[in-house]
C-alpha cells in the first residue's frame, strides 16, 4: 500500500549527511519488482522534492519494504551497500538516504535502492 505521491525522507542532494538533511522528496507509479525473505521491493518514478534540490531525483529509484522479522536484516543491508560503496566496490546497488519506517504497518522498515535495471521483455 502507497499513496501517491509516496514520500521518503533523506534523499537529496546532502549525500554526506543524508540523516540530517530532513528533505522528503516525493515518488509515484509504483510497479511491484519481486519479492524475498527479506521483504518486497517495487520501483517508484520520481516527482519532486522539498526543502532542497533535486539532484538526486534523475531516475527511478527501488524501495524495498521489510517484512518484520527482517527489519534489522533489511537496515543492515542498507549500512553494507555503503560501506561497499565508501571502499569503492564498482557494480553495487546503493542505499540511498536513512531508512525510513514504514507508515502503513508497525515494525517494518524501507530503504531506497538505486539504480532500477530494466528487465529486457
Amino acid at each position: 500500500q502507497f499513496e501517491d505521491p509516496f514520500p521518503f525522507l533523506g534523499i537529496g542532494s546532502d549525500t554526506e549527511n543524508v540523516e540530517n538533511n530532513g528533505q522528503l522528496s516525493y515518488f509515484g507509479d509504483p510497479v511491484f519488482l519481486g519479492s524475498g525473505g527479506s521483504g518486497a521491493v517495487f520501483s517508484f518514478s520520481p516527482k519532486y522534492a522539498s526543502g532542497g534540490s533535486d539532484s538526486n531525483m534523475n531516475g527511478k529509484i527501488a524501495i524495498k519494504v521489510s517484512w518484520k522479522r527482517s527489519r534489522s536484516t533489511v537496515e543492515k543491508e542498507c549500512q553494507i551497500l555503503r560501506t561497499l560503496e565508501k571502499s569503492g566496490v564498482p557494480y553495487v546497488e546503493k542505499c540511498i538516504g536513512p531508512p525510513n519506517e514504514y507508515r502503513y504497518e508497525d515494525g517494518r522498515v524501507m530503504i531506497a535502492l538505486t539504480p532500477v535495471v530494466e528487465s529486457p521483455r
